[in-house]
């Protein structure tokens, strides 16, 4: 009954900047749903694997809406306060440590490709990083980058 549900909220979604489910759910069924998100023309089809975001945990965003062309680019703040919020952290690509001054927000699926400006899409890394990636899938820049990353692990 839940997948049912969930599947009929994925196929009807107009208004939210991202779709979303359990992980658990997603290893089950993820077949189903990216089919469910690509039938729906609203929505960009995108894994993107999150261990909190906001009051959830373990979610894995399946679609984010698409906007067209002319999305506007504004992450203002955004780097500013993570770097407020969390001191000492260090780049995701290059373990730089984040400063007011090189951090940066990163989208993980670019909005060259169909990504937004939902702060699920964002990440913070430091300039340098940032203008090297470009529009470089999220992944294959990562493991280029950071080798001791394990895939495994959520953003």
């Amino acid at each position: 009954m839940k997948l049912l549900s969930k599947l009929k909220e994925i196929h009807k979604a107009e208004h939210p900047h991202f779709i979303y489910i359990d992980y658990d759910m997603y290893k089950k069924w993820k077949y189903l749903f990216l089919l469910m998100v690509r039938m729906n023309k609203y929505y960009k089809t995108v894994k993107i694997f999150r261990k909190k975001y906001k009051y959830h945990n373990n979610i894995v965003v399946i679609g984010l809406r698409f906007y067209g062309r002319n999305v506007k680019r504004r992450t203002n703040g955004y780097a500013k306060e993570f770097v407020d919020n969390h001191p000492n952290t260090p780049c995701l690509y290059c373990g730089n440590i984040l400063t007011k001054q090189n951090a940066t927000a990163d989208h993980i699926i670019p909005v060259s490709k169909g990504g937004n400006n939902a702060k699920v899409n964002l990440i913070v890394c430091c300039e340098d990083c940032n203008g090297e990636r470009g529009d470089r899938e999220f992944y294959d820049y990562l493991n280029k980058k950071n080798k001791t990353w394990d895939k495994n692990k959520f953003i």
